[in-house]
Formats: structure tokens, sequence, C-alpha cells
């Protein structure tokens, strides 16, 4: 099991295990022991098995003290280009990213505590490996801790035990690990580590399931795990750790003092955050994700007459993405269609998808996302008391969705012209509203445009 040690169930769910039927648990122990039964019958003579690390709690495995994870400023003597990606990028955020502290103080108020390590096991794991955190102000931080996903966290992991909620085991030390083993260093250790060439190392992070209700909280990696270009072989970091969207070979070399090579992977980790990228100043990367966000999507428009007039038939496809678009905190972005219709005159005879007051986008408009149920029923962006999905509308690894549109204009003559528009922000302004930023206005983001004609 995870770190979740403090988390128990609510008194709702204990009372419904209380009434669970006497037969039904009944059977449940049986089946309990005589599974274990099984196990114990594989040993043989008196030798009794030690347990192997991957089922013990991964919370008393992954105990470190403060400094035995190095700090990041170390790796960049020898790899200074590869820790200026990094160091810009939003592994490198993760703990201290504005508009994530918000919501994780708020998660940690409203649970008395619950999500701290919880959440913290992906945002600042090496605080948790540290018991550094809690508390959630970061206040027993030391500067590694602060430095978000850093290098020794990614390079000392052993093992995964399952690609879900940081299940992970660190042995920090001398041996780093990756996707090589043949290089040579002055200061530490290589080893070739086969799980950092497989998409199931970034899925531990990129995988969460709500510790007490189950509810699928990010889905990233199990959408390209069941997609087709997991089947394809393409890995996450086909995408994510080359120069541009799609596989592009990075030739060089990780280390001025290492060997050359005909791809190294690159630390950008560059996915859709184009607005927090542009509010840091960092130009390079608010231009990668410019780029992820553009290669996603495409759109096709078609329009026919019908009884009442004109429909517009407008197909989202994704054909850039190796999961669901979008993907992520889902529950927190928004994608959705603009489309603007004007007569000949320039006279604007239809609108959707739109700004309304205060920068928020028409709340008719239907929005590509996820959001969650929580326990009374309500519809809630709040993961941490998540439920059950609501309302789930993303589309697929190459696959599609349709929006048709009835444009009524008024005695229709002459000839129209349609402009759609795939927008996406990355936060919704309710959400940017409640952290409390002052100035803070979310920008809609262009992936894709068609326009056509209608006679």
């Amino acid at each position: 099991m995870k770190n979740n040690e403090h988390w128990e169930l609510s008194p709702a769910k204990k009372q419904n295990f209380f009434k669970t039927p006497i037969v039904v648990v009944i059977a449940a122990l049986a089946l309990f022991f005589f599974l274990a039964s099984c196990t114990s019958n594989e040993q043989t003579g008196d030798e009794q098995a030690d347990p192997d690390e991957s089922q013990k709690d991964l919370a008393e495995i992954n105990q470190f003290e403060a400094g035995d994870f190095e700090s990041p400023d170390i790796c960049r003597g020898c790899h200074p280009e590869i820790y200026d990606q990094w160091s810009k990028s939003k592994h490198q955020y993760a703990w201290v990213d504005e508009f994530y502290q918000p919501d994780y103080l708020k998660a940690s108020k409203e649970t008395d505590g619950l999500t701290d390590v919880f959440c913290g096991e992906c945002h600042a794991p090496v605080a948790v490996r540290t018991q550094q955190l809690p508390p959630p102000d970061g206040s027993l931080f030391d500067d590694t801790s602060k430095r978000g996903i850093s290098c020794d966290y990614c390079h000392t992991v052993k093992e995964i035990v399952e690609p879900l909620n940081v299940m992970t085991i660190s042995a920090p030390g001398d041996i780093k690990r990756g996707p090589r083993g043949d290089g040579e260093a002055s200061y530490h250790e290589v080893e070739y580590s086969e799980m950092h060439t497989d998409s199931v190392f970034c899925g531990s992070c990129h995988n969460v399931k709500h510790p007490v209700s189950r509810a699928v909280i990010i889905d990233t990696y199990d959408d390209w795990k069941q997609g087709p270009y997991a089947q394809e072989g393409v890995r996450c970091q086909d995408c994510h750790m080359t120069p541009g969207p799609g596989f592009e070979k990075n030739p060089g070399k990780s280390s001025p003092m290492g060997l050359e090579r005909d791809h190294v992977a690159t630390h950008y980790f560059h996915g859709g955050s184009t607005f927090f990228q542009k509010r840091k100043g960092n130009e390079k990367q608010e231009e990668l994700a410019m780029q992820m966000l553009q290669a996603a999507a495409e759109l096709e428009a078609e329009a026919a007459l019908s009884e009442n007039g004109v429909e517009l038939a407008v197909r989202v496809k994704n054909v850039g993405a190796g999961h669901k678009i979008p993907t992520g905190v889902t529950y927190i972005r928004k994608m959705w269609l603009e489309v603007t219709v004007v007569d000949d005159s320039g006279g604007t005879v239809y609108s959707s998808g739109h700004l309304v007051e205060g920068n928020h986008v028409d709340p008719d408009t239907e929005f590509y996302r996820k959001t969650f149920r929580d326990a009374e029923g309500n519809l809630t962006q709040k993961s941490w008391i998540a439920e059950e999905i609501a309302y789930d509308r993303r589309i697929p690894a190459k696959g599609y969705d349709q929006q048709v549109f009835e444009i009524l204009p008024e005695g229709l003559s002459g000839e129209y012209q349609a402009t759609v528009r795939l927008m996406y922000r990355s936060m919704s302004q309710e959400a940017a509203n409640e952290m409390g930023i002052e100035g803070l206005e979310v920008p809609g983001i262009e992936m894709a445009r068609t326009e056509l004609s209608i006679k």
C-alpha cells in the first residue's frame, strides 16, 4: 500500500460496512484464509520466505534522512544543459507552483491534513521520503525538497510497484539509474534501468486514484496504455522528452564528458502549460507547450440546410496526443468549441462558446473535461472529496467527437462565413478567482481553427 495509513473510512462508509450481510463477511474471510493457505503451501520445509519489498508498506520502506537525496545543483556541474531544461520545467515547479499551492492548502484544511502526504507524494516526493512533509506549509523543507520532482528522486527510483499513486521504491545513494548503463561518471555509479525506458515510470505519478473512494482522479497513463500508441510501441518519453511534438531526435551528449549519442532525452517535460510558462517568462517552454497544444487536434466542419435553417457539424479529432484530450487535472482544465457565423455584411448571426462578463466562457457551452460528484451527490471540481466521476467528455487518442450547431438566421439568404476554433484553458476563470491571485486573467489558447462558407 502507498502512504495512505493516515486515511480512514468516513462515518457513512463505516456505517455501510457494518450493514454488510454477515454471510458476505464470512465468505470474504473464508476466501482470504484460503488464499493465505495456498501461498503458505508453496513454501517448503520450515523455511519462511521474506516478504517482497513490493508487498511491504511503502511508507516504511521509503524513510530516509534529510540530505539523503542530493541537490539538483550538484547534478548541474556535469549535466548543465539537462539541468537548464529541467529548471524551467513543470517538474521543478511541482511544489512551488502558484496554481498548485492554493488548492493543496485548501484540500489540507478541508480534510484535516489527510491529503498532505497523498498529494505531496507527486509534488514533493523528497520531502515525503525524508519526513519533511507534513506540515503542509513546507516550513520543514530543505532546499532539495522545495525543488519538486528533482534529478535525484527520479534517478534513484529502483522499483515501480504499480503505476499508480506514486507507488515507487527509492534507493538514494551512489548509484544513479537511467536509460543507459554504458557511461562512466567520476562522481557516481551508472546503472541501466529498464523501467526508465518505459512509460510505466511516468505512470507512477500520472495515474491517480482517490485513496478512499477509488475515484479516478488522473488517468493519463491508463489512457495511453489502453490506446493505440501503446500498441504501436510509442512511449510517453517519445513525445514529452524530445525537442518538439512527436518524436524528434536530439543528438548530443548528456554531459560534456559523456559519450556522443544519436538521441539525448530532453528534460523540458513539455505539455500544455502555455499560460503557466508565459507567466514565468520561460519563452522556450511556452513555445514548446504551444506546439504541443496545436499539434494535438484538428477540426473538420460541414454545413447542411435543414428545415430549421443550417446545421453546422464540427468534428474534433485527436491527431497528436497519445491520451485523451484534455488530460491530467481535467476537472480544472477546459477545452471547447467557439463558433462564429457572420453574414455577407459582417454582422454576427450566430455565436457559441464566446466569453461573457468576467472573462468566463458562456456557461451554456459544452466543455471537453471531467467533473466529479461528492458524497452528497453534488457536482464538484474538488478532487479530494470526489466519490465518482459525474461527467467525462474527452477525446481519446486517434478518436473524435462531433458537435452539431443549429444556426437560425432570420430570412436565410445570401452567403455566410463560419469560423470555428478549438479553445483551451489550463484552468477555468472560476478556479483562478478562487485562488485569490490578484489580476489573474486566464487566456484562451487556440488549438485549431477551420473556416467555411455557407450558401
